[in-house]
Order: structure tokens, then C-alpha cells, then sequence
């Protein structure tokens, strides 16, 4: 007897570079525990996360079962898979599963109903409904009997009246490694070559309720954890493949890493294989909202390449109360930025807008609150409408009166079969207690308090808490200022601000009908239309216009700090802003083959480098009047092995290429090297 042939991919769109660059681990979750419940010799499984090789193998090799995740950023892919697959094997046996799938059943029936080429939708236990029901095939029952009786863990339409069938949900794993390691078996083997991040889970589930959030939902609990034995022996045979691409990151995909007490073990064995294979220096981690104690230290272990999100979504205590969330105490809080300072690493807070109650007022306060914490970098998002989440139900939509558009999310195109494929997202752009045009506000002075958080602008930070001046007022200038087209950086906030008009949709098929023109389709391929806005102007900034921006700082530090800026201190100034346009002009780096290589010397009434390698609280700029000489050259070694792999990774577009690299990396590593020359 034939083995049954099942098809189990995790699509990313490549049309932009990959949109994903993880290593599909949910689909090999998912194959290594049904290889392990039944005769390994009765299926032949194939894995995918390409939609091309997927569609060739469809043809040539003929499953008998496909089985996709369905995800905000593949679902499209993934349907247009299936209806190709029905259209070449009409036997074939579509399954889909994940979290982009309604929670209420007359909204599950009407999806399945629009998509009549889906079969089944696995909507829980992923592992265990999926390994039943091939088991169910297995043993021949007929597809018109498994779609008209419950099964368990699954959804499907009766092929005889199109009612809803409904099984009821498997329980949860307790004990994760019920599952067999993919790495370890060695699933996982074809995507170690150098073009895919590694992930892995520790943890599955979260404790919180979070109303915004996939994970927050009831059903996402218990808590269950793969062992430590077991994550520790992934990790090291992950490493040891790795270690030929130290530049790419590692994936945690925990919903807290960093908050449970054996995290700090895995942290530790990270820190060896860091040691000793030197991988993985950067990571993709969402840290836990409590047990901060316990996190910073991990992130000191992880030689503080590791991000600590202290994420607040809101300060609205009316939001908070909507949404389901509690933040620590404001005490608490910025004890917390005091030690992650005092550690030498950058803080990071999320914000969330419009969420319900929220008003622009609120939102500003919110991040005045958060920079006067001591947090250094705020990242703010658009409110999306999540599937299975409570923002996105009925119920709250029309309670708070929340206006929804649709967006492409970036990367997520392609075109197949000669086919245009579109991945897209709902948000929220108004509620009742905040309009669109104070959205719009909300956004702006989010992309001018986020650019000039970064790393990129601490030294003017510094001279704002010499001064003793407020964050948060030269923040709010800066924002005015590009407001009013008085700037050399107003061109790009205007951009910004037009596109953030541009980029939203009344109806995913209003985003079909536009794009699938080929004059406008070729728009998103050059980048011009569909990436992430946050990160696409704010590497406009850095690499074509960072001059203009260093300038309008310094303009407004003067504005708001008067009369307080002395003689000296404006010389201070002159000294820095010159030193910050030759170091962190990163553009530079890209203009011809031979800027990279290039050196540089550079002299200065002040010793800025000393002045910037000193603890704060060492002498006031302006004590450091000496004339001073340096040495600037690009780690051109560096910059090249990390572009080289960022090609791989995210395609040959610069500027889509730096956006995802400043993800994960510090934008330190573009810097031009300084080194003090001595007087001769």
C-alpha cells in the first residue's frame, strides 16, 4: 500500500525578500508529533514555506492532504494553494489551521462558505486534531462521513446542508515534549542554510487576558512548557549549525520569555553557546510584562544583544479596564528604567492607539508618562483587529465606535499562477473618543518621538538632561516644527503623514481591485507603497536625510532651552553636531563600492569622544573644551557580513534591507569607528 502523501506548509511570501525569514517550526510541531503516533512508513510528509515549490510539487508529486496554517500575513497564499490544488487533484483533502479563523460559529460558517476549496479548519489542538483526523483518513473513512460527524478539534461545513459542524475542543498539552523535537529528529534539517532565523517554543500559553491579543484568550491557557532538558539540547544543536551565520537571530516564540524562573537556565546556556559557537548575537524575544528582577537578569547574561520590552499599550485607566490589562505601578515602573540604564542596555515601551477611551490627549499623556519614566525608546503601533480577539468583536466595535480600514501588510505579496495575492490587515483608525484627523496627529508625533528616541539621536538626549531640560517639550517641538513645513524634515513628515492616508482601505477587495493593476502592483514591488511606514521614513531619515534631522535638533534644543544655553554651550554644540554628521551619516556607508572603505579625519574645538564615552554625570560637556583630533572608518568587515546576509534574508532593496536589520540590531554597528589622534 502507498504511503498517504501530506503536504504541511507554513507559506511566506519572496516577492520582496521573504516576509518571514523564521524557520516554519508550528508545521513541524505539527508533523513530528503525528510521525510519532502512528507508523511512520503509512504517510510520507513534505514540509514547505515556499508558495512556488509548494505549487510545483503539487503537480509532480500529488498529495493526497494539504494541510496550511492560516495566519493574518498567509492566509491568502494559503487559500490560493488550496484552490489551485482542488482545481489539479479534486480527491485532494484541504486542511487549514491557526488563528486567522472567527471565534463565533455564524462567522466560522460564513469563512468556510467563501472558501469552499477548505475542507476542514483545525481551530485547537493543532497537533492532536490534525494527527486524528489523517489518522481518521487513514483508516478510510470517507471524506463526506468526516465532514457530517463532529471532530474533535475541528470545523467544517455538512456537505449536504452547509450547516456548521462543530467538534468539540481538544484539551491543551500540559506537557509539551509529548511532542517530539523537529530539530532533533531532524525536520528542521533543510532551512540550516543560511537564508532562515531559527525558532523554537519554551513556553506555549499566557497568564494574561490582554483584550488586544491572540495569546490573551481563555482558550490559550494552561500554561504548558516544553522541558528544560530538551530546550537546552535544541538549542545546542541549533547553535552548532549556526555557528557558519553568526549574524542571524534567533526566534523565541513566547508569548513571555524572561518571566519564569527556568528561563534563567536556558539564558545561561544561551550565554555558553554564545561563548562558544558565536551565535546568536541578536534575537527576536517578547519579554514577559512582570518579574522585571528576573528578566534584566537574563538580558545581562544574553551580553545585552537581548531587548527588554516594557510594554504598556496604554495608560488610560479607563482603556486599561477595557482592554483587560494591568500595568505595574508608575513607582514600579520607573524603578525598573533606572536599573535597565544603570545595566547599559535601552528601554523600550509599546503603545497602542486608538484603543477604546483612549483620546489624543491621553495618548500624549501616556507617552509624556513614559519618557519622563526614563524610557528611551518608544515604539508605537496601529490598533489591528485581531481574529478571536475582543477589540475585534461585535460587541466592541459597536460599543466604542470603532471605524476599521484594511492595509496590506508589508512584504506579505506575491503573485502565483498569474494570480495577484495580497495579504491584508484590519485597524482601527477612530472611536468615539478619538477622530481620524486626531489619529493622524497620534501617528505624527508618534514617528517624531519614535525617530528621535533611537540610538541614533542619544547624544542630543544627553545634552537635554545636562540642561536639565524635558524630553517629552522637545519632542512636542520637534513635532510642531515639522508641522509646519519650516524644515528640511518636514518633506518626509508630510510623506509620512499623506501615506499613512494612502495606505488604508475601505474593504480588502478595494485593495485587490487597486493593486492587482500592474502600474500600482509594480509601486509595491519597488517599495513605494506597502511596506511599514514607522520603519520605512524613519530609514528615509537615516540614510537620506540625517543632516537635515541632526540640524532641526539642535534648532529645537535651542527653542525650548532659551535663555539656559550659554556661549559655551553653544560652541558644545557645534562641536557635537559636527562629530554626530561624520560618525552616524549611515547613508554614507551605501553611496559607491568604495565609501565603505573609506577614511576620514576630523577636528574638533572639544574632546566629544571622551565627553561621549564618559558615565553621565561625569563633567558637562562643555568642560571637555580641548581640541581634539580623530581617525573615522566604517568595520567594513562587519557592515558587508551583515548586509551580505541581510540580502539573503530580505531581498536586494537597501532600504527594505536596513528597516529589518535595525529590528534586531543596533544601528551602532553603521556608525563610522571614532579613535582619538594624539597631538602630534
Amino acid at each position: 500500500m502507498q504511503p498517504l502523501k501530506i503536504a504541511l506548509g507554513d507559506l511566506r511570501h519572496e516577492t520582496i525578500g521573504r516576509h518571514s525569514v523564521f524557520m516554519p517550526i508550528g508545521i513541524a510541531y505539527i508533523a513530528s508529533y503525528l510521525l510519532a503516533k502512528i507508523d511512520p512508513e503509512a504517510v510520507e510528509i513534505r514540509l514547505y514555506d515556499s508558495p512556488k515549490v509548494i505549487i510545483e510539487d503539487i503537480q509532480t508529486w500529488k498529495p493526497s492532504v494539504i494541510g496550511l496554517s492560516s495566519f493574518c500575513w498567509n492566509a491568502d497564499v494559503s487559500y490560493l494553494v488550496f484552490k489551485f490544488a482542488k482545481k489539479i487533484l479534486p480527491s485532494v483533502t484541504c486542511i487549514a489551521g491557526g488563528p486567522e479563523f472567527p471565534n463565533v460559529h455564524e462567522d466560522c460558517r460564513k469563512y468556510l462558505l467563501e472558501r469552499p476549496n477548505i475542507d476542514f479548519f483545525v481551530y485547537l489542538e493543532g497537533e492532536t486534531a490534525f494527527t486524528n483526523l489523517i489518522q481518521n483518513i487513514l483508516a478510510g473513512r470517507e471524506m463526506v462521513q468526516l465532514k457530517s460527524a463532529p471532530q474533535d478539534g475541528i470545523m467544517a461545513l455538512n456537505p449536504f446542508t452547509s450547516d456548521l459542524v462543530v467538534g468539540k475542543p481538544m484539551p491543551r498539552f500540559v506537557d509539551l515534549d509529548e511532542i517530539p523535537s523537529p530539530y532533533l529528529n531532524g525536520l528542521m534539517e533543510q532551512w540550516f542554510n543560511g537564508s532562515y532565523a531559527p525558532s523554537l517554543e519554551t513556553t506555549r500559553g499566557c497568564p494574561f487576558s490582554c483584550g488586544f491579543c491572540y495569546a490573551g484568550q481563555s482558550w490559550f491557557n494552561p500554561l504548558a512548557k516544553f522541558s528544560s532538558e530538551r530546550i537546552l539540547a535544541e538549542l545546542t544543536y541549533i547553535a552548532q549549525r549556526m555557528s557558519n551565520y553568526p549574524n542571524i537571530l534567533l526566534s523565541i516564540c513566547d508569548a513571555n520569555f524572561g518571566m519564569f524562573a527556568r528561563d534563567e537556565e536556558i539564558a545561561e546556556h544561551i550565554s555558553f553557546l554564545q561563548d562558544t559557537h558565536e551565535w546568536p548575537r541578536a534575537f527576536d524575544v517578547t519579554t514577559g510584562k512582570v518579574n522585571y528582577d528576573r528578566i534584566l537578569r537574563i538580558a545581562a547574561r544574553l551580553k545585552n544583544q537581548m531587548n527588554v520590552t516594557c510594554s504598556l499599550q496604554s495608560l488610560n485607566s479607563n482603556t486599561l479596564q477595557v482592554i483587560k490589562r494591568n500595568n505595574l505601578p508608575m513607582d514600579q515602573y520607573k524603578k525598573i528604567q533606572t536599573e535597565i540604564k544603570r545595566r547599559g542596555m535601552r528601554s523600550v515601551a509599546e503603545l497602542i492607539t486608538p484603543l477604546p477611551e483612549e483620546t489624543k490627549e491621553s495618548f500624549l499623556s501616556g507617552v509624556r508618562a513614559v519618557i519622563e519614566a526614563g524610557v528611551e525608546s518608544v515604539v508605537p503601533y496601529t490598533t489591528m483587529l485581531l481574529k478571536q480577539t475582543y477589540i475585534a468583536s461585535k460587541e466592541c466595535r459597536q460599543l466604542y465606535e470603532m471605524q476599521t480600514k484594511f492595509r496590506i501588510i508589508p512584504s506579505a505579496i506575491g503573485e502565483y499562477l498569474g494570480e495577484k495575492c495580497f495579504e491584508t490587515e484590519e485597524v482601527c483608525v477612530a472611536t468615539n473618543s478619538m477622530s481620524f484627523e486626531d489619529y493622524l496627529e497620534c501617528r505624527g508625533f508618534a514617528f517624531i518621538s519614535s525617530l528621535f528616541s533611537s540610538e541614533q539621536f542619544d547624544v542630543v538626549r544627553r545634552h537635554i538632561k545636562e540642561l536639565q531640560l524635558s524630553t517629552y517639550d522637545f519632542f512636542y517641538r520637534l513635532w510642531e516644527l515639522a508641522k509646519l513645513s519650516q524644515t528640511e524634515l518636514s518633506a518626509i513628515y508630510n510623506d509620512f503623514i499623506e501615506e499613512t492616508k494612502k495606505e488604508l482601505w475601505d474593504s480588502r477587495e478595494d485593495i485587490y481591485r487597486y493593486f492587482t493593476n500592474q502600474e500600482a502592483y509594480e509601486k509595491l514591488i519597488r517599495g513605494e507603497l506597502g511596506d511599514n511606514l514607522l520603519r520605512k521614513y524613519t530609514t528615509a531619515v537615516y540614510l537620506k536625510c540625517f543632516a537635515p534631522a541632526i540640524e532641526l535638533a539642535y534648532r529645537t534644543l535651542r527653542e525650548i532651552g532659551g535663555k539656559t544655553i550659554t556661549t559655551n554651550d553653544e560652541q558644545a554644540f557645534e562641536a557635537t553636531r559636527e562629530w554626530m554628521i561624520k560618525t552616524r551619516d549611515i547613508g554614507c556607508a551605501f553611496q559607491n563600492a568604495d565609501s565603505i572603505n573609506k577614511v576620514e579625519y576630523l577636528s574638533l574645538s572639544h574632546d566629544v569622544l571622551s565627553w561621549y564615552n564618559a558615565d553621565t554625570g561625569s563633567g558637562l560637556l562643555t568642560t571637555y573644551r580641548n581640541p581634539s583630533r580623530y581617525k573615522l572608518f566604517y568595520n567594513a568587515n562587519q557592515i558587508e557580513a551583515l548586509m551580505n546576509e541581510a540580502e539573503r534574508l530580505y531581498g536586494k532593496n537597501l532600504f527594505i534591507q536596513m528597516g529589518k536589520v535595525l529590528t534586531h540590531w543596533s544601528i551602532k554597528i553603521f556608525w563610522r569607528k571614532c579613535e582619538s589622534i594624539p597631538a602630534s
